[in-house]
């Protein structure tokens, strides 16, 4: 009974981490496609295709949503998108703990990562903690954040020495997992990592 229990929580769980972004992802383009409609409607009868069997409001309206998609990440990626997004993430998005440490882990998951990763290393708080070289200060001084278990988005911002911390070939994704399992099974992730 307990397996099929255990069974049964992990297809739950295993189904909602599943099917949530899909779902957030359905809501968000229908949402986009309600507010983008009456520009759409308004195109395809200024370009005759008001009666078009193909080109059904719904369709036209999808593919308007996707190509400012395409023009909004063309902008992003060029100069004045660069400098808007950058403001946006240094002065707004900074207001949310752990934000640049969110980010760069899914862009590390979908294939868009930036230029940087942050290592994940050791340092000596009360034994060894993981902790993830966020940066490097003056005087061989860096700046880690140390992540909390089992919610490894919240921690704190310590500044060590560099000579006083060591490095691993831990990834996020290990630090992800020994977080929210409390460190159970931790000794298949940590062996050879160090």
């Amino acid at each position: 009974m307990k397996k099929l229990l255990s069974l049964g929580g992990t297809l739950v769980k295993g189904g909602i981490f599943f099917l949530l972004p899909l779902v957030l992802l359905v809501v968000i383009l229908e949402k986009a496609i309600k507010i983008i409609r009456p520009l759409s409607d308004f195109i395809r009868k200024s370009l005759g295709l008001a009666d078009s069997q193909i080109f059904t409001p719904f369709l036209f309206s999808l593919l308007i949503v996707l190509l400012c998609c395409l023009i909004a990440g063309i902008i992003a990626k060029r100069g004045l998108g660069k400098k808007m997004m950058s403001w946006i993430e240094n002065n707004v998005l900074v207001l949310f703990p752990g934000y640049k440490l969110i980010k760069t882990t899914f862009e590390q998951r979908v294939g868009i990562q930036e230029n940087h990763d942050f290592p994940v290393v050791l340092v000596p708080i009360d034994g060894w903690m993981l902790a993830y070289l966020v940066d490097e200060l003056e005087k061989n001084q860096v700046v880690v954040f140390v992540p909390s278990a089992p919610d490894p988005w919240s921690g704190n911002l310590v500044i060590f020495d560099r000579d006083k911390i060591k490095d691993t070939k831990l990834d996020k994704a290990d630090v992800t997992r020994i977080s929210r399992t409390l460190g159970v099974g931790s000794k298949e992730i940590l062996k050879e990592k160090f």
